[in-house]
């Protein structure tokens, strides 16, 4: 059991064992469903499937995303509605309703706070956190807040923002940094989601920190986009080209999850591939597609221009006519 699951086990048991008023305010705080990344399929190891009837690399990377997107905010969202679940300490039943602050018991080092407001049509909600030997109100600091408009069916739209910075300046033995912004919309169609990292990292394992944006469509049947983006080496191995380039990708996919990866190469050496292999072009980005059937496996390759084929080690292969969108998209980030 990780130091996280231990610290959000330790905070409900605090909660419940203070809390004492009804609860109005249960359902504000969006779940997993209204927020969560459905990609087809499970997470596997990817290695470099380039060969018609092998793994899609594309694929397994936007599995990888929601994956990662997936565990970090399912684990806020699981915390918080657990808390709002139980009896408030202190409310009015109608406009606001608050949890805590958790007396700290035996080896706990902090003390948090829950409050929902609500304002006209919309709930306002954050969860505070301050050390366990400090009593002042200025000392908590805000680790998860946000603005939610819910619906009669549990859907609605709004906004959420995690500061794990935050929570590890008050407890350093928290390991990650940086902040987390979602905007959210489940009462549309289809169902949107933007989330944005901001300097995440894990402090603990001396990580580099990152920003990252992801944006997931979800329609009604199950199929779905979702638009990355990454920094990594194409050329690997290779000592003069030392660069990362910028990995663009679109993927979308049907119902029984087949589809396709349009994915654009910018940054890092492409202009020097590109001026190497096709002297006095004037582009600046290389193009790949993969498409992959309802099991997940390639069944077309192609890059563009064709001239950096054989040297991204993504020579076209398969049939086109196979894949589950015809024609490339690219994501705008």
């Amino acid at each position: 059991m990780n130091q996280t699951t231990l610290l959000s086990l330790s905070l409900v048991g605090a909660f419940a064992l203070s809390a004492c008023n009804a609860n109005p305010f249960g359902s504000v705080v969006p779940n997993n469903g209204q927020v969560r990344l459905n990609v087809p399929g499970a997470s596997q190891d990817g290695g470099q499937a380039l060969r018609a009837g092998e793994q899609s690399d594309f694929y397994l990377s936007t599995v990888n995303v929601a994956d990662s997107v997936n565990g970090g905010v399912g684990l806020v969202l699981g915390i918080v509605a657990e808390i709002s679940a139980l009896p408030a300490n202190e409310t009015d039943g109608e406009t606001y309703a608050v949890w805590g602050p958790s007396e700290p018991r035996g080896l706990e080092r902090n003390s948090f706070r829950f409050t929902v407001n609500k304002v006209d049509a919309s709930f306002e909600y954050k969860l505070e956190v301050r050390a366990k030997d400090q009593s002042a109100e200025e000392d908590f600091v805000v680790a998860f807040e946000g603005t939610a408009f819910p619906d009669d069916e549990n859907r609605g739209h709004g906004d959420l923002d995690v500061h794990w910075g935050a929570l590890r300046n008050v407890d350093d033995s928290e390991c990650l940094l940086g902040d987390l912004h979602i905007d959210y919309a489940a009462d549309e169609e289809p169902r949107r989601l933007d989330v944005t990292f901001s300097q995440v990292a894990d402090a603990c394992s001396n990580q580099t920190p990152t920003d990252a944006t992801y944006h997931y469509l979800e329609a009604a049947d199950a199929s779905g986009q979702l638009d990355f983006a990454f920094r990594a080496n194409l050329h690997q191995v290779r000592e003069d080209k030392p660069e990362e380039e910028v990995f663009a990708v679109r993927s979308r996919w049907l119902a029984d999850g087949q589809g396709r990866s349009d994915v654009r190469l910018s940054e890092g050496e492409i202009d020097d591939d590109l001026a190497l292999h096709i002297p006095g072009t004037t582009a600046t980005s290389a193009d790949m597609v993969e498409c992959w059937d309802a099991g997940f496996s390639l069944v077309f390759v192609d890059t563009s221009p064709v001239e950096l084929e054989p040297f991204l080690g993504h020579a076209a292969e398969g049939d086109a006519a196979a894949c589950a969108y015809a024609d490339a998209s690219f994501a705008a980030l």
